[in-house]
């Protein structure tokens, strides 16, 4: 398959999703700043990175049971960008195997050039960001982490695109609420896991 060498700054941030997935060209560099770059380092206007721990939640799993011991788990620290536009966060192959994360699946990858293939979908990893938490598999693919809407969602965070971060959502600053809606109508509120439980 003949891939499209793409240029342009806004080409060059990678957007995933699950049906349609933007990359650029491998070993492709960033342009240099312009104007319209923001004045925080080089990042570009709108971009959103944050610091994200990312944990092998096998291993995890194995320490609860009694079959590993604590300081054996595998965990990574990254600068990930923010991507409202990815429904899944995307992991690169490198840190996939740093995790010791195994390949579970695979799922069909479609490029901003029509190209299309097959990228592999890797185990359950933790991720941590500013002290809130979630589990999800993530597509392997790129050179970056790229955060997506499911964990944005599951860690109830906002993007402020203009301050380049995210935060809590205001109406609940201080944990993540997931609405559940119930066919019995009855509303609740109910505290499980650290997170807040709204039932409908």
């Amino acid at each position: 398959m003949e891939k499209k060498i793409i240029s342009s700054e806004t080409e060059l941030r990678s957007q995933y999703h699950l049906r349609t997935i933007r990359i650029a060209a491998p070993g492709a560099g960033r342009p240099a700043p312009s104007a319209n770059d923001s004045q925080k380092g080089d990042t570009p206007l709108g971009e959103v990175r944050v610091k994200v721990k990312l944990t092998n939640a096998v291993d995890e799993a194995l320490v609860r049971r009694g079959l590993l011991s604590a300081d054996k788990v595998r965990h990574y620290e990254a600068d990930a960008l923010v991507d409202t536009g990815a429904v899944r966060s995307v992991l690169p192959a490198h840190i996939v195997q740093r995790l010791g994360l195994a390949i579970v699946g695979k799922t069909r990858a479609v490029y901003a050039n029509d190209g299309a293939e097959e990228v592999d979908i890797a185990e359950v990893v933790g991720i941590d960001i500013d002290g809130r938490r979630t589990t999800e598999e993530t597509l392997v693919l790129g050179s970056e982490v790229l955060i997506g809407q499911t964990v944005l969602e599951s860690l109830d965070l906002h993007v402020d695109c203009t301050n380049h971060r995210v935060v809590g959502n205001p109406a609940h600053p201080d944990q993540p609420v997931i609405k559940i809606k119930r066919s019995l109508g009855a509303a609740r509120h109910d505290t499980r896991g650290g997170a807040l439980l709204n039932m409908l």
